[in-house]
């Protein structure tokens, strides 16, 4: 069984000395042909959680394309939920990106 997939590679690093909050590994992607995807979390490694202090966290989210192959995708945006401290406040904003893909 063949399988149309796009993976992103993350570092993802707490530069402050506050415990946060974060779960890049749950952004949602968009694409320019049109998927809104999920990340498929049981072939993705979690990169989440509480990062205590100065911590860098390293990991891979796998998002399986349903209506679309991969070398039709050229640029997609992922969007990831704010931080947020102990208390669940929120820290700043919710963060979008996008991303031009390598053919």
């Amino acid at each position: 069984m063949e399988a149309e997939y796009i993976q992103v590679d993350m570092t993802v690093e707490n530069a402050s000395e506050d415990d946060i909050s974060f779960y890049p590994s749950q952004a949602t992607m968009i694409t320019d042909t049109g998927e809104q995807l999920e990340p498929e979390m049981m072939a993705s490694e979690r990169i989440e959680g509480q990062f205590l202090g100065q911590v860098e966290k390293q990991g891979t989210s796998i998002y399986m394309l349903e209506n679309s192959t991969a070398d039709e995708v050229e640029i997609v945006e992922l969007r990831f939920d704010a931080l947020h401290d102990d208390e669940l406040n929120d820290l700043g904003e919710s963060i979008e990106t996008e991303i031009e893909l390598e053919q």
